[in-house]
């Protein structure tokens, strides 16, 4: 099954990725209240210890203003909430407007605590939308160019501080500088994180629906094998009466009814537990699937012959020192990924190639195809990265098969073969490849 299958437009599973987006309202409102109790804090020692004259009552109003919100806030959402994109960037933006207020009134970027714009900023860039930060960084700004030239100045004797038009500009400028550098350097961390989270919510997705694929084949193989015996019952007894009874009797032609159709349920059993697209669900788990290296090869390969193309196994090796091994779902999903890759890109054959040493085994994926784009070859295996131009998915197909692989404790390398076409090579060492359980 070829990942694009999997996760199509409009899949369901894709929206499971949907369900944790958003930032936590509490968390927000956690860092409001430590906002709050910091200018109270400071507001109290500037103008009480140190006995400064501020304009005390506009700024404790804006100060009140955030605790008010606050308490509005968590009384009438749950503490579980989470806020939209939206949501997030409006409750930012109004942090964003209280600090420029408070500012306004103690010196403006005079002020040391101008640093704090960072904060808003640093949230989007981590949490929210590309717009959203883009928003809030703007918002930003022109705040901090707003404080540059409107503020009403600490009330500081000339023998205290003087603070010249450069210092001003000067601050202006680092506050610019490191809105401008942090936000985009945090943006692009938590995006590379955020993909590689999505990525990954996918890949156990698709593990999970091979998982339950190989679950539900399972039970119809125990289902054929276990209605064996009881039906080979029914058609001997039938067959006897059909016998027993005269050529003209309604009994003898009930009873040659009941043979018929005991012999179509026959028929279907045995095409369920012999048909090759099944043939990998003959036990109920990898622990009973104890495989030569090859018939695991070809189990797969059988999977991917729908596509029309020609797929040949070749393998290099003494045949009494072939590996075996159990036929896991990540073994199994991820050799399957790499070879519906190959085969949908071939023009007429891929050639697999199965080769084993006394410590190592490599299995040689190659096909007649255009090969990888070469400006995307050294990002294979990075998220949403595609493979092939125009193949229309995802590009998640060869990340979930590099995730997989690594798990069961090997190694993929994607190439471009010099003779044309490419060139996935995977190894294992053999001591991991052969362990003693699926689990281990």
């Amino acid at each position: 099954m070829a990942i694009s299958d999997l996760f199509s437009s409009g899949d369901k599973s894709r929206e499971a990725l949907t369900v944790s987006e958003g930032v936590r309202l509490q968390s927000l409102v956690y860092i409001r209240w430590l906002a709050v109790l910091g200018q109270a804090f400071a507001l109290f020692l500037v103008h009480v210890t140190l006995g400064f004259d501020l304009p005390i009552v506009e700024a404790s109003l804006l100060v009140a203003a955030s605790a008010v919100v606050n308490v509005l806030v968590t009384i009438s959402q749950k503490p579980t909430a989470r806020l939209s994109d939206s949501g997030a960037i409006i409750y930012l933006f109004y942090d964003a407007l209280q600090l420029t207020g408070l500012l306004y009134l103690t010196g403006g970027l005079t002020n040391p605590f101008s640093l704090l714009f960072l904060v808003p900023v640093t949230i989007s860039a981590t949490n929210l939308s590309l717009r959203g930060t883009v928003f809030l960084g703007l918002t930003t700004l022109v705040a901090i160019s707003f404080l540059a030239i409107f503020y009403i100045p600490l009330p500081l004797s000339k023998e205290q501080l003087v603070v010249s038009d450069i210092y001003i500009v000067a601050i202006w400028s680092a506050l610019v500088i490191g809105t401008v550098f942090l936000s985009g350097y945090a943006w692009r961390i938590s995006s590379d994180s955020r993909r590689m989270n999505e990525a990954l919510t996918i890949a156990r997705l698709s593990l999970a629906r091979e998982q339950q694929l190989s679950a539900v084949g399972g039970i119809a193989a125990a289902a054929a094998h276990e209605l064996g015996t009881p039906l080979n019952t029914i058609l001997l007894v039938s067959e006897e009466l059909s016998r027993e009874f005269p050529e003209d009797s309604d009994h003898a032609e009930d009873a040659r009814l009941l043979y018929g159709q005991a012999r179509k349920c026959a028929e279907v059993l045995e095409q369920l537990s012999t048909k090759p697209d099944t043939s990998r669900f003959l036990q109920t788990d990898a622990h009973h699937n104890y495989l030569p290296l090859h018939s695991l090869l070809a189990l797969v390969r059988d999977k991917q012959m729908e596509k029309g193309k020609e797929i040949e196994v070749l393998t290099h090796g003494s045949v009494e020192e072939e590996p075996k091994l159990y036929a896991t779902p990540e073994l199994m999903y991820g050799l399957g990924n790499v070879m519906s890759n190959a085969a949908e890109f071939a023009r007429n054959k891929v050639t697999i190639t199965a080769d084993w040493r006394e410590k190592n085994v490599k299995v040689t994926i190659q096909d007649d195809g255009p090969g990888f784009n070469q400006e995307i070859l050294d990002r294979l295996g990075e998220p949403y990265t595609s493979s092939r131009a125009g193949n229309g998915g995802m590009g998640l197909g060869v990340f979930i098969a590099q995730m997989l692989i690594r798990h069961t404790g090997g190694n993929i390398d994607f190439k471009n073969n010099k003779s044309g076409g490419a060139l996935v090579i995977i190894q294992w060492p053999r001591s991991q490849l052969e362990k003693a359980a699926p689990s281990n």
